[in-house]
């Protein structure tokens, strides 16, 4: 039987790896369970999948909060959608504790979501001014309802639970809704 000792180089590069790997896959298997795009490998592998996990709950909560197709969204609501990418995705850094990428996944994710309702060029600059507000906040403290949709995003990554996962998307529906959301609880109860 043989041992094999790897060089400095190489034991270096794989010190850790295994804690990384797990730490980096409740998002991918969050993704690989509803269908949606993962990266396995390189450099942008957390980001893009943070952006993805970001895209979806936005895209889900949007569609939410939008039933049979009301109206185009306004300003106001356009900021709320990258808040609340910004909320996911910093949850989400959190969680597998990446928390330097959150930025660039709620940029990506914002203008993302944002992109065939503002086109790409102002969905670009909304993203930005969301994610520098967004920054702000976490210096100052966070709002209830962001810090709110930030942990149940995490909880449903982290546990891959569609109750959970349901619930992050009714807060984000609740912050992006463009209809009031007292005639939101009056469509909810059945006539």
């Amino acid at each position: 039987m043989t041992v094999l000792i790897p060089n400095k180089k190489a034991a270096a590069r794989w010190n850790g790896a295994l804690q990384t790997r797990l730490r980096h896959a409740p998002p991918e298997a969050f993704l690989r369970s509803r269908d949606r795009k993962w990266t396995l490998s390189g450099e942008a592998r957390v980001t893009d999948n943070l952006a993805c996990a970001a895209i979806y709950f936005v895209d889900q909560g949007l569609g939410a909060s939008t039933p049979e197709g009301e109206g185009p969204l306004d300003d106001t609501h356009h900021a709320a959608v990258g808040q609340a990418a910004c909320a996911v995705s910093h949850g989400l850094a959190v969680l597998i504790q990446e928390v330097n990428s959150w930025r660039i996944a709620a940029l990506i994710a914002t203008a993302r979501v944002l992109a065939p309702h503002i086109g790409p060029d102002a969905a670009a600059r909304l993203s930005a001014t969301s994610a520098r507000d967004y920054a702000k906040g976490l210096k100052t403290g966070l709002e209830t309802g962001l810090l709110q949709i930030s942990t149940v995003v995490a909880g449903a990554v982290e546990s891959n639970n569609h109750a959970l996962a349901g619930k992050a998307v009714q807060l984000i529906a609740q912050r992006i809704s463009p209809v009031p959301s007292a005639s939101l609880a009056r469509r909810a109860v059945p006539v």
